[in-house]
């Protein structure tokens, strides 16, 4: 008997639907948390945030192969970035579920493709972009689907064998239509959880001194004496909320930048070492003297800033 179950097993691991499932578990995993945490951060449909849905497509514009594509959204990208994260709710929660597995599995490739032509183009060398990854992985779900395996699509046909007329396929809708209601309530109260916990979360301070002020002729960011030369202080541009970099050069003199990486809106840090600014997010390197792109996928330089001395007083406009 154990030899039989034992076969049995071997028998169901070998079928696609069960090799393929830890990869359609992670692909749905991963794509209904990334929608979810779109929808829970106050900062993606924020129009003044560095890394804002809309800030990222005036990027992608640009520099993206498929701008004409995008072109007509550049007005609209709050009703982008809410299609796209209930999008990946979506295929995440159809892979899950094994419902509509194959139309899910062509809308988790298409954006993967599409963030593969947008977030990633840039990205040197092409491994170190994930999406162009997820586009392979999705390629099996689309010929296979679930495979019939702890999916309710099977169960849906196994019923409509036993009924096949008008029964089954309103079954067939109600399940999901239901599915749909509980995507559309759980990323409804994702984003009014998100936004109200952000309300109450305490502003970011400048990473080296204790904020910023706007005076006269700008934002006055620091005396003179309080960067060392070869150092950099971060603050945040009054009039814009954007985070920025004042940089006290080694030769002497003072350069300020955008922190917003040119690639995807992701703040950039300074490296007092190398003299360099780098993205914690795709690896753009940036020069701390002229902010020119000197690695990584960023497609244009940092924004410089103009700098001007008032006395012992650094401003920037």
């Amino acid at each position: 008997m154990h030899r039989a179950i034992g076969r049995s097993w071997q028998a169901r691991l070998a079928e696609p639907g069960w090799l393929l499932l830890p990869l359609r578990v992670f692909l749905g995993i991963t794509f209904t948390f990334a929608g979810l945490q779109k929808l829970a951060d106050p900062a993606y449909l924020d129009p003044a945030s560095p890394t804002s849905v809309q800030r990222q497509l005036m990027v992608f514009v640009h520099t993206s192969p498929i701008r004409t594509l995008l072109s007509p959204f550049q007005p609209h990208p709050g009703m982008v970035g809410i299609l796209i994260a209930l999008g990946e709710i979506a295929v995440g929660t159809g892979t899950l579920l094994g419902l509509w597995a194959r139309l899910a599995a062509v809308g988790g490739a298409l954006l993967s493709l599409t963030f593969l032509l947008t977030v990633s183009w840039h990205t040197w060398p092409y491994y170190y972009g994930s999406d162009i990854v997820f586009v392979v992985m999705w390629l099996p779900f689309t010929a296979v689907g679930s495979a019939g395996v702890l999916s309710l699509d099977a169960w849906l046909d196994r019923t409509r064998g036993h009924d096949p007329g008008r029964r089954a396929w309103l079954r067939h809708g109600v399940t999901t239509g239901s599915a749909a209601a509980v995507v559309l309530a759980t990323a409804g109260l994702t984003a009014w959880i998100g936004r109200a916990v952000g309300r109450h979360a305490v502003p970011r301070q400048s990473a080296t001194g204790s904020g910023y002020f706007a005076g006269g002729g700008g934002t006055t960011v620091a005396r003179m004496d309080e960067i060392d030369q070869g150092s950099a202080k971060r603050f945040t541009i009054a009039q814009s909320g954007e985070p920025a970099w004042l940089v006290h050069l080694p030769a002497g003199g003072f350069a300020a930048f955008s922190a917003v990486c040119t690639h995807a809106g992701c703040a950039v840090d300074f490296s007092t070492s190398d003299q360099e600014f780098s993205c914690p997010c795709h690896g753009a390197i940036y020069s701390a003297a002229s902010g020119a792109v000197l690695g990584g996928p960023a497609p244009a330089p940092l924004t410089r800033l103009s700098v001007r001395l008032d006395g012992d007083t650094v401003r920037v406009l």
